[in-house]
């Protein structure tokens, strides 16, 4: 019987991961899927010993031990992590591919319990299935400028009374589309289900700097049916199937304005 003499042990524990989450697939994060490709990170905030582990759908952050290599076998006390401060990480998240929005983060890390980060399909990595979607542009109605980054709330009633919740993220120049995938047929006799449409956005956000979505406020939108009526939310029936482009009336875009 062969005997392997271990002559040291390099010990290296993570001391914190993100998961980055799409905030499409459901509406609770607790149940949204990990995103399917890595993501590049732009780091503004972070302490000068960290390693970065980047991987499919989740990020790892690993600091360097002082005494990373034990001579011989680790024993059990070794192989424990060392407990430390907390420590922040911030910066941008962007996926290269375009099909996800960037996003700003800013996180307390090194307890090590994991965080989970959400972001949302771009226009270009959003599809209508058969239940149909919206679609529009986001303007400011004193300016006429896109609004960046908004977030939208789409609240759904079904016949039951129950409510669907779908969100989107508008890119940097306003533009969002809502896919309805969880959004069921219509019984028979119901020509519509009633909806509401709420948005928060920055009035001083800009196309070239992704926000953190935290940290956007409540807006009014403009009315779909009535000229220069606000409203946070505005109502509006969906029709599965359906693909609805959304515009205020009197108007080729959604209109965004302070609450």
């Amino acid at each position: 019987m062969n005997r392997v003499n271990v002559l040291e042990t390099n010990i290296l524990h993570a001391s914190d991961v993100i998961y980055w989450l799409d905030g499409s697939s459901a509406p609770d994060p607790n149940a949204m899927l990990r995103l399917p490709a890595a993501l590049e990170l732009q780091l503004t905030t972070r302490p000068g010993d960290l390693l970065v582990v980047n991987s499919v759908g989740k990020t790892a952050f690993l600091r360097r031990p002082q005494n990373p290599i034990v001579a011989g076998s680790a024993s059990e006390a070794d192989l424990q992590p060392s407990i430390s401060p907390t420590f922040t990480i911030a910066g941008i998240v962007s996926d290269s591919s375009g099909r996800y929005i960037a996003r700003r983060f800013s996180i307390a890390a090194g307890n090590g319990a994991g965080h989970g980060l959400v972001l949302y399909p771009s226009p270009l990595g959003s599809r209508f299935g058969p239940a149909g979607g919206v679609l529009g542009t986001l303007r400011f109605g004193t300016s006429g400028a896109p609004v960046p980054w908004a977030m939208l709330t789409l609240t759904v009633t079904t016949t039951l009374g129950a409510t669907l919740i779908f969100r989107a993220q508008a890119n940097g120049q306003g533009d969002f589309m809502l896919p309805l995938t969880r959004l069921p047929p219509l019984p028979e006799g119901i020509a519509d289900y009633a909806a509401t449409l709420a948005v928060s956005a920055l009035a001083s956000a800009v196309a070239a700097s992704p926000v953190d979505p935290a940290e956007l406020v409540a807006m009014a939108l403009g009315d779909l049916t009535a000229d220069a009526v606000f409203a946070d939310p505005i109502s509006l029936t969906l029709v599965p199937g359906e693909i609805r482009l959304l515009r205020s009336s009197s108007q080729n875009h959604l209109t965004v304005q302070p609450s």
